[in-house]
């Protein structure tokens, strides 16, 4: 037996969303019979599946002058569905909290992550904050059900990940 959907256009130009307030077929929606349903976001062929594909993936961000952080959200094969900014600091800081770095994750549908983070000075070894909030995002990931499969620290000069390089601290 199957079960068919009418799909109302009309109603969708009518709808906004709540979030935005834009015009509901701006979003990744598609309503029928009065539900709406987000739509699944398509990966690229971009699969990350090692640190040093990682690494060669976000090379140029290595170079930026100040530091940030970056999630990748990846679905079930380890395919790219988003690169996202998640954070820019200073030339030796950047603030990062597990509530924005899952925010995405969770509207994406990733079923893991990774976060990457550069270091400006061209050090690739994490400093002890940096141990800090990687140990808090992998429990937080642990909590949501959304893994972080590494956390990368990348520089000028090469990279450390902590799923390969810290595993008495990972």
């Amino acid at each position: 037996m199957s079960i068919e959907f009418n799909f109302f256009e009309s109603k969708i130009k009518a709808l906004r969303s709540p979030v935005k307030n834009e015009p509901i077929e701006k979003m990744n929606y598609i309503v029928k019979k009065r539900l709406r349903f987000m739509m699944v976001k398509e990966a690229s062929e971009e699969k990350l599946n090692s640190p040093k594909k990682v690494y060669e993936f976000m090379r140029g961000e290595a170079e930026i002058d100040r530091e940030c952080v970056w999630v990748l959200h990846l679905n079930t094969k380890l395919k790219l569905i988003e690169k996202e900014l998640v954070s820019m600091g200073t030339i030796d800081t950047a603030l990062v909290h597990p509530r924005e770095v899952f925010k995405k994750a969770i509207l994406n549908g990733s079923s893991s992550i990774i976060v990457v983070h550069n270091h400006p000075s061209g050090d690739p070894r994490p400093a002890e904050e940096d141990k800090k909030v990687a140990k808090t995002l992998k429990q937080s990931g642990e909590i949501l059900g959304i893994p972080v499969k590494d956390f990368l620290v990348i520089s000028s000069k090469g990279y450390t990940s902590f799923a390969e390089d810290m595993l008495g601290e990972w």
